[in-house]
């Protein structure tokens, strides 16, 4: 919120009415013993309302202030009025005159109310600011997650609304759960569909019209569509993002988008590829009607998605057909001299020879991978200063004959980047070695894993304990990582998705924010920092509602960056 405005024009408001009685003072006050007037609470009618955080906008509010005088109150000549102002589009206005307030919302977002009281008399003034609510309606969602589940069999896109805010010395954290909102938001429209994921397609840092749009990814029903990331309403239809606007025939089972290249995987392994061509318009750019390729041929398992911090940003594919990890690059040269396709934007991943590491990233034959994530590594430049840079987490089963961890879960981490001496992207592998052998036991191959975006958090959370329904966390930087610690424990409930607000380099040392969805529908949130790998967490926000099968959760937040 913008909270300097709304301080300038009560600094405004209190210097105009200093001026007033400076110059309407033709000296005969006597100031000693003025009477004064203090608030000291108000009568409202926010029971009968539910709460002030749960409005519609058309909500009829009425407030009425407590006051204490000081003195002879009769001697004031009170005059009241009301200012709200909207944190989440910014506007300021008056909305009462009057002691009592009696106001039907005509706005939605964040809304502070503030009350002046000025004496017309001497000038006398308070300012009160204690008043917060928030109506809602299609445009006033800003910080939230959205939440894909599958609900009677059918797609189920939900929100959860961050509302939370301090009261005192104290934040407190509140969400106002919004279940199966599409239809709400689309005229009574269905997804229909079975759903596969949720992701941010125009992100910040690439393009002017970057943020706002959405894609809901689900095979059958209405199919999969586009959305705008502050109403929710339907822009497109994907098929008619595609060159002869019909959806191929296959099932998908993934997307990634970055700024220049958004990439779709089918569950045949098929990737289609859409280079936008202008950065500063809409869907210049088309999908291509049949999938991509590279010599040799290709079938994708998975997509990776790098990290956007960093010197280099794209997608990684792991070829299962040649037991190999591809690059599909984000860069594109369609704004500079009009050609790309598939020949530079999907390259072989070559790898960087490191004493003590045996693992290729072009040979990952005998190698079962469970997870692979990205996160922001950090390393030194030649200047010695410390830089953000795109590196990758995998965990996997070894299976390498004569391997000396054959047999054993490892983890493995490398850093993606360009080599402008040999003009080629290159991984450096940074970390190989078994998961620490005590706790062989708690990865389970079926289990949920997640790995922190943050650059100062090298966290592993993953499910494990009976029914998976345990959640440990693994540092696993430095040369040799922490012994893995039980973090909480949802009693028999199985986990079913970890994530984390986190898009980028992250920050602070309030630790990072972190989503468990559970096989029940329900969500919870926690906030993990180095110190709870001693002492557990517990959670700051639990659902009241269940989603029913929980397929994908993701932040949604101010900056509309994916995860």
């Amino acid at each position: 919120m913008n909270v300097m405005k709304i301080h300038k024009y009560i600094w405004c408001a209190v210097v105009m009415f200093f001026l007033y009685g400076c110059f309407d003072d033709k000296g005969n006050y006597d100031y000693t013993g003025i009477p004064e007037v203090k608030v000291l609470g108000y009568i409202t009618n926010e029971e009968e309302l539910g709460s002030f955080w749960a409005l519609t906008v058309g909500d009829v509010v009425e407030v009425e202030p407590i006051l204490e005088y000081t003195g002879d109150s009769t001697a004031l000549a009170l005059k009241f009025e009301w200012i709200a102002e909207n944190g989440t589009t910014d506007e300021l206005k008056t909305i009462g005159f009057g002691k009592k307030l009696v106001w039907e919302t005509d706005m939605g977002g964040f809304i502070r109310i503030s009350l002046f009281i000025t004496d017309t008399v001497t000038g006398y003034q308070i300012i009160h600011e204690e008043l917060a609510m928030w109506p809602t309606n299609s445009e006033s969602t800003s910080e939230a997650w959205m939440v894909l589940s599958e609900v009677d069999g059918k797609a189920c896109f939900s929100i959860l609304e961050d509302v939370s805010s301090w009261e005192g010395d104290n934040y407190v954290y509140r969400f106002r759960e919004m279940l199966n909102y599409y239809p709400t938001q689309n005229e009574g429209q269905e997804l229909g569909g079975r759903p596969v994921k949720i992701m941010n397609h125009w992100l910040a840092g690439g393009s002017t019209s970057a943020p706002g749009m959405l894609l809901l990814l689900q095979n059958g029903g209405i199919g999969p569509v586009y959305m705008g990331n502050q109403d929710y309403r339907r822009a497109l239809y994907l098929k008619d993002d595609f060159m002869n606007g019909v959806l191929p025939n296959v099932n998908f089972k993934d997307a990634v988008a970055n700024s220049k290249c958004h990439v779709l995987l089918s569950e045949d392994g098929g990737v289609y590829l859409k280079a936008v061509e202008n950065l500063d318009v809409w869907f210049t750019g088309k999908y291509i009607d049949v999938p991509a390729t590279i010599e040799g041929g290709m079938k994708i398992d998975r997509l990776i998605r790098m990290s956007y911090s960093g010197d280099i940003t794209g997608t990684f594919a792991l070829d299962v057909l040649h037991d190999r990890l591809l690059y599909i690059q984000n860069e594109n040269d369609l704004e500079y001299e009009g050609v790309w396709g598939d020949a530079n934007a999907i390259t072989e991943v070559f790898t960087e020879p490191v004493n003590g590491i045996t693992l290729a990233l072009n040979d990952l034959k005998d190698i079962d991978i469970l997870y692979c994530g990205s996160y922001v590594g950090k390393v030194e430049s030649e200047s010695g200063r410390p830089r953000n840079t795109a590196d990758v987490f995998m965990l996997y089963k070894d299976n390498r004959a004569g391997s000396a961890n054959v047999g054993q879960y490892c983890i493995y981490t490398f850093l993606f980047a360009r080599d402008y001496d040999l003009w080629i992207n290159k991984a450096t592998p940074k970390i190989e070695r078994a998961f620490p052998a005590a706790f062989q036991y708690a990865i389970h191959e079926d289990g949920q894993f997640f790995v922190s975006p943050n650059g100062q958090y090298e966290f592993l959370f993953f499910s494990s304990g009976v029914n998976d329904s345990e959640l440990w966390g693994y540092i696993f930087r430095g040369t040799g990582g922490t012994d893995p610690v039980k973090l909480f424990d949802f009693g028999g409930r199985k986990i079913t998705r970890i994530s984390s607000t986190e898009s980028g380099s992250g920050g602070g040392a309030m630790g990072m924010d972190l989503t468990v969805a559970l096989e029940t529908g329900e969500i919870y949130m926690f906030n993990v920092n180095n110190s709870h790998f001693g002492t557990g967490i517990t959670p700051k926000w639990m659902s009241t509602k269940s989603y029913g099968k929980i397929i994908d959760i993701r932040y949604d937040g101010p900056a509309k960056h994916a995860i």
